[in-house]
């Protein structure tokens, strides 16, 4: 195929209330809609929302890295396989693995420094086109066997006990039966009045997980959990700071629920690290899970590649979104599709936290599950997204 036309489309998402975390707020995303246009008209997508708190590139050096990635891509003619678009692109950070990945050859033009984002946003629009061309949905060219739904978690974003209880039972009435809150970042007698009332909210069957985004200590976090435990939890994402990889071994050894590595993946060094089985560890994994943001890891197939690494150590894993637009969350919602097990709910379900999300896309949850269709590719347009 050849790349008969480009473009790089800016985007603005508005929360209806920020959106509280351990490491402060976000009210507003912003990034890019990159769209590629093959010599037959197919039209592949997709997105850049840079988030460097998580470890991506800052917005501007996403945009300057783009605009001279698309100005190079333009007129190439590509192969028609996922190889052939591995070959265009340079190799992942050796973190993941030699060819596992991917990252354009434009890095001469490119600000320092790694730019995952950007990584994302391409590889993402062309493995739609990719799809288009062969007729298959997007998920098949990760994995033959790919399901057809995917699980999703409700985000809770309120901040009062009261109003999280009202929330949490909304989401459980719209057929969502995995919960997910944040926590961390406030006192813990305040924590534990929130998931007091979302789980006296929902009963005892509803899944209920939590999120401290690293914002615990290694006592606070054994504190905490031995406290918050006692209401039924499924897990906890990165309860301590991401690069203490031996103190998130240390809880997860005596948590009452699974441990999932979240900020941690973002570090090469750590990510490494988390895929191999290190004997002053114990000699097993250091979590029961890892949470995989494509968007943070530069593409699909990074991720992939971690997800399978991960089982093969018997780690669990799941896909979410770091507050992205309906293009991410639809590449995100293919890979969720593809994972070797899809037995933990994925963090695909922020539309509802959107002020202006589009109502018409095929991607927005039913009865807490995304349904894949048989469209090829994404099955998405710019024209209805901008």
């Amino acid at each position: 195929m050849r790349i008969a036309q480009v473009s790089l489309i800016p985007l603005r998402l508005e929360l209806r209330q920020p959106l509280k975390t351990s490491q402060g707020g976000h009210a507003v995303r912003e990034g890019f809609l990159v769209r590629v246009v093959d010599e037959e008209g197919r039209e592949g997508l997709g997105e850049a929302m840079p988030l460097p708190a998580f470890g991506t590139e800052s917005l501007e050096d996403c945009g300057v890295t783009l605009n001279a990635w698309l100005s190079e891509l333009k007129g190439q003619f590509l192969g028609d396989s996922v190889r052939a678009i591995e070959d265009t692109l340079s190799p992942f950070p050796p973190a993941v693995a030699r060819g596992d990945g991917v990252r354009i050859r434009a890095r001469q033009v490119t600000p320092a420094g790694a730019m995952p984002a950007a990584e994302h946003a391409l590889e993402l629009a062309l493995l739609d086109l990719l799809a288009q061309r062969q007729g298959v949905p997007l998920c098949w060219l990760l994995a033959e066997e790919a399901r057809t739904e995917v699980a999703v978690n409700a985000l809770l974003g309120a901040d009062t006990p009261e109003a999280l209880a009202g929330e949490a039972r909304q989401a459980v009435a719209e057929g969502f039966g995995t919960l997910k809150l944040k926590v961390a970042g406030r006192p813990l007698d305040a924590d534990e009045a929130r998931v007091k009332a979302v789980r006296d909210a929902v009963g005892p069957d509803v899944k209920l997980r939590l999120d401290a985004n690293g914002g615990w200590s290694e006592p606070d976090a054994k504190r905490a959990l031995d406290r918050l435990g006692w209401y039924g939890l499924e897990l906890v994402e990165q309860p301590t700071p991401p690069e203490d990889l031996a103190a998130l071994w240390r809880v997860q050894r005596r948590a009452p629920c699974t441990v999932a590595a979240d900020e941690s993946l973002a570090s090469p060094d750590a990510l490494r690290a988390l895929l191999t089985v290190d004997p002053l560890l114990g000699g097993g994994p250091a979590v029961g899970a890892v949470v995989l943001k494509p968007m943070v890891l530069g593409g699909l197939l990074p991720c992939l590649v971690v997800a399978m690494r991960a089982a093969r150590l018997g780690m669990q894993a799941y896909v979410t979104s770091s507050i992205d637009g309906v293009v991410a969350r639809a590449g995100a919602a293919h890979l969720a599709a593809a994972l070797p097990s899809g037995a933990l709910a994925s963090g695909l379900a922020i539309g509802r936290l959107l002020a202006k999300e589009p109502e018409d896309h095929p991607y927005h949850p039913q009865q807490g599950v995304i349904r894949l269709s048989s469209t090829p590719g994404l099955g998405l347009s710019s024209q209805s997204l901008v």
